[in-house]
C-alpha cells in the first residue's frame, strides 16, 4: 500500500510539473513519468545515452506535436487572409462530410 501510495504521488506531483512546463511553453527532453514507471537498469541506460549524447537529434513528442500546432496555427491564420483579400471569406463555408476517409 506504501508504494503505491509514493508511486501514485510522484505520477501526480510529474503530471503537475508538466502541465506548468507546457503552459510556460518549455520543451521537455524527456518523459518525466518513466521516472515512475521504468526500472533502474532502464533509466540508467537512458541516462547514459543522453549524456552521452545520443539523443540530441531527438524531439519528444511534445516539442513535434508543438511544433504541428503551430504549424496549422499559422495555415489557419494566413488562409483566411487571402480569402479576406480574394474576397471570398464571406461566402465559404466548409463541408465537413469531406473531412474524413470514406
Amino acid at each position: 500500500m506504501f508504494k503505491y501510495q509514493v508511486n501514485n504521488d510522484y505520477v501526480n506531483w510529474l503530471n503537475f510539473v508538466k502541465e506548468n512546463v507546457f503552459k510556460a511553453g518549455v520543451p521537455l527532453r524527456a518523459e518525466l513519468l518513466n521516472l515512475v514507471y521504468d526500472s533502474n537498469d532502464e533509466l540508467g541506460c537512458k541516462a547514459e545515452k543522453e549524456s552521452l549524447g545520443y539523443n540530441s537529434s531527438q524531439l519528444h513528442p511534445d516539442i513535434y506535436m508543438d511544433e504541428l500546432l503551430v504549424g496549422m496555427r499559422t495555415i489557419n491564420q494566413v488562409l483566411a487572409h487571402i480569402m479576406k483579400k480574394l474576397d471570398i471569406y464571406d461566402e465559404f463555408k466548409l463541408d465537413t462530410s469531406e473531412l474524413y476517409v470514406k
